[in-house]
């Protein structure tokens, strides 16, 4: 073995391993192999960025812009309709229809545009027919997979693996090629599907509301009245004259309101600024540990006088001012983000943006340039922070200018409080209540910047950056009458203009990684987040703080209005028909006449795929069947940067030998039994590593081995390629293996075990079939 070889080899070790671990995004896992390669010198500069001009990657970018025309027109959803409007009751012949359209509808769409948009059909059916979602969702999904392998613009990948027998000289597949082995494995797979593979599906009667509806059987489903409660305010509660928002019943309490009983009228999702009046009646959903926590016992006391701004600065203590610049890590970030305490060992006391102070309140707020932070810290660490490259410190910090001084407040800690044994962290008054501690005062000394894990004691007097006005809330939250388990129909929720429906986190979406609180979901949208489905259990109180993952579920309650507006956000999918994106059906014919002016040019060799496919491109959009917003919204850069950047590894295997190497590897164990043999080892190998790294990178790979194990043999590369190309598209063994499984595992309730149980088989027909029938369609 070469030291090139070595150094190649390593380099794909290690891009595995951080594609395995997702400790860095796929995409950025591509460069940085990019980069690498032409670093230790495996691949020259030139040839490092040729990927992005490569005809593979071009034809991706296209054909995600000609599938978001189809899909935009209706020509996709309307096929997709009309279809599975034949599909009748029974069962077989729903899956027999189900699995055929959706691999004919993806042989020419982004098979994750097809979920998206077969996702809320087969949901109604599901409805309809009075079977779980579990049932049809994955053959649904399998359908789509199985139709990337039937032409070449199915699926990125086969893109990859043509176009590395184009480097080497030789005549690519055409548009076409793949449809004979491609349409066996679709007809074996429904026969499999409709002889065994059905008994192997879940039948779940309680994976996500999707499956169910109306509302009423959410609580057999969903078990929402395990949470439900009825709060009463009484006549001299502190909340009364405050808004919801002020009377922080989701931020301190978890308590989502679903209506307000009020004069024997009901109010349905009332508005955040909504005043509460004694007697009010609130119909909430969460945990009530909170309010028995706080309830018939004082919890803290406001002291008459206030505390005077020297107490925040000693001989250790100091305050430093801080404008935000573009180049500082505050920039776009909030608090919460940054975790400044954390990570730099000071506190944010106040924000000045223009003429406006905010003291409190603070985690949630988004830095902008030219705002003017308010930090308190000892000596050393303020010096630590100040030397942290673009921070921009003013050297005459004026405290005057925040006014300090009307927000700080002495509280007590009365005998007998829940809040004595508890640290500050644990507390988390400033997250509940916007009530920051700067010092405790105890056995008459003065602590100042008490650590986070500092206990509090009973009769500690605290100084703390709040208001009084969130000390009355906490004061109100202790006196509400709590009726547990009321005896409410669930049903009663939706009316003629309300409605519970579940929205899922679109294939587009820029929100994995955020939280609702962060979002401003409730206030942005109008619309209240009731529970989130992940993999095969509800999350019911606590998710305001969860962080979204792709594929989760939202169970939302809201106005139809509401709704009609919401499916407007690329982020999301509305998985009820009634509320989908208004479609430009006067265009379905002209985008149907493009997409096949696109074939035909293929086809017929009038002009080169990625040529056609561009133009195909530019006509949607100067036809207005989408604008040109949506085709760069349409494109999945991701994939465009992964594909792209990997390239470049694959000339490295070729060129080293370590491609030939791994060929000769596999040659070695299974070449006495012949080319078949070797066919169907370098297959099961790239089945293998499916499950671990993205497709397309997994192309990237095993395409240069099959080209040398060809050449070793010295015969034809076209079976092998092949193979590869159908082993790589059958993304069906794990959730994580392809965005489209992710995408049903919510609404279908399926767990990890589901694919492994019944993705195995569909593996092993795409196997089967390739070993036998490639050699007769390529000959050796």
């Amino acid at each position: 073995m070469t030291i090139e070889i070595a150094l190649t080899l390593g380099i794909l070790l290690f891009a595995i391993l951080l594609f395995v671990t997702e400790v860095i995004r796929a995409d950025l896992v591509a460069l940085l192999v990019l980069v690498t390669l032409v670093i230790v010198g495996l691949v020259p500069p030139e040839d490092s960025i040729s990927g992005f001009s490569n005809p593979a990657v071009i034809t991706t970018w296209a054909v995600f812009i000609l599938s978001a025309g189809l899909a935009r027109t209706g020509v996709a959803a309307r096929l997709a309709e009309q279809v599975l409007r034949l599909a009748g009751k029974g069962e077989s012949r729903l899956l027999t229809v189900l699995m055929s359209s959706t691999a004919a509808i993806s042989a020419f769409v982004i098979n994750v545009g097809v979920v998206a948009m077969f996702l809320p059909v087969t949901l109604d059916i599901a409805r309809r027919t009075g079977r779980s979602a579990s049932r049809l969702l994955m053959p649904m999904v399998y359908g789509t997979t199985i139709g990337g392998m039937i032409v070449l613009i199915g699926t990125a990948s086969n893109l990859v693996v043509v176009d590395f027998l184009r480097e080497a000289g030789m005549r690519p597949p055409g548009l076409f090629d793949f449809t004979p082995v491609g349409g066996v494995i679709l007809l074996v797979s429904i026969v499999y599907l409709l002889l065994i593979g059905r008994r192997l599906l879940p039948d779940r009667k309680n994976p996500s509301v999707a499956n169910i509806k109306p509302a009423k059987d959410f609580k057999q489903h969903y078990e929402l009245e395990e949470r439900l409660a009825m709060v009463t305010i009484p006549d001299d509660n502190p909340l009364i004259g405050k808004t919801l928002a002020e009377s922080r019943f989701g931020r301190a309490l978890g308590l989502n309101i679903l209506s307000l009983i009020r004069n024997a009228g009901v109010r349905h999702v009332p508005e955040p600024d909504l005043e509460l009046q004694g007697g009010d009646r609130l119909l909430v959903l969460g945990r009530l540990d909170a309010i028995d926590e706080l309830s018939g016992r004082p919890v803290i006391m406001l002291g008459n006088d206030s505390p005077d701004t020297a107490c925040l600065i000693s001989e250790n203590i100091g305050l430093v001012e801080l404008e935000v610049t573009e180049e500082s890590i505050f920039f776009g970030k909030t608090l919460v983000e940054i975790d400044v305490r954390q990570r730099f060992g000071v506190n944010l006391l106040a924000i000045r943006r223009e003429d406006q102070v905010r003291r409190t309140n603070l985690r949630d707020i988004v830095f902008q340039t030219g705002d003017r932070l308010l930090f308190r810290g000892s000596m050393k660490n303020l010096a630590a922070f100040q030397e942290h490259e673009g921070f921009c410190f003013q050297q005459d910090c004026d405290t005057g200018k925040y006014d300090l001084a009307e927000r700080l407040l002495f509280v007590h800690i009365p005998e007998g409080s829940p809040l004595a044994g508890s640290s500050i962290r644990d507390m988390r008054l400033a997250t509940y209540y916007g009530i920051s501690v700067l010092n405790i005062i105890r056995d008459g000394e003065e602590h100042l910047m008490p650590e986070p894990a500092t206990e509090l004691m009973e009769n500690d007097l605290l100084v703390v950056e709040g208001r009084s006005v969130d000390i009355e809330v906490m004061r109100g939250h202790q006196t509400l009458i709590v009726e547990r388990n009321p005896d409410i129909d669930l049903s009663k929720l939706e009316t003629d203009s309300l409605t519970v429906v579940e929205v899922m986190l679109s294939p587009h979406t820029t929100l994995t990684g955020k939280t609702l609180r962060q979002l401003n979901f409730r206030e942005k949208f109008g619309i209240s987040v009731l529970a989130i489905w992940r993999g095969d259990r509800a999350y019911r109180t606590g998710f305001n703080d969860i962080p979204l993952e792709f594929g989760d579920a939202l169970l939302c309650y809201g106005t139809r209005e509401k709704f009609e507006v919401l499916v407007w956000e690329k982020d999301f999918i509305v998985l009820d028909l009634d509320y989908q994106e208004k479609l430009l059906i006067e265009k379905a014919p002209l985008a149907g006449l493009i997409m096949a002016g696109v074939l035909a040019a293929a086809l017929l060799n009038w002009l080169p795929i990625y040529i056609a496919a561009i133009a195909g491109s530019l006509l949607m959009i100067i036809t207005r069947c989408l604008s040109i917003e949506e085709a760069y919204r349409a494109i999945e850069w991701k994939v465009v940067f992964l594909i792209a950047a990997m390239l470049p590894l694959g000339l490295a295997m070729q060129r080293t030998g370590a491609a030939m190497l791994i060929a000769e590897t596999v040659i070695g164990l299974v070449g006495p039994y012949g080319p078949t043999a070797i066919l169907a080892g370098l297959m099961t190998m790239t089945l293998v590593i499916n499950q671990f790294i993205p497709s397309v990178v997994n192309a990237v790979v095993m395409a240069p081995v099959a080209i040398a194990a060809a050449a070793g043999l010295g015969i034809s590369p076209y079976p092998f390629v092949m193979g590869i190309a159908y082993a790589v598209a059958a993304s069906f063994m794990t959730p994580v293996s392809h965005p489209a499984n992710v995408m049903i595992m919510s609404p279908g309730g399926y767990r990890f075990s589901d694919y492994v149980i019944n993705g195995l088989p569909f593996s092993l027909i795409v196997l089967i079939v390739s070993v036998f029938l490639l050699p007769v369609v390529f000959p050796y």
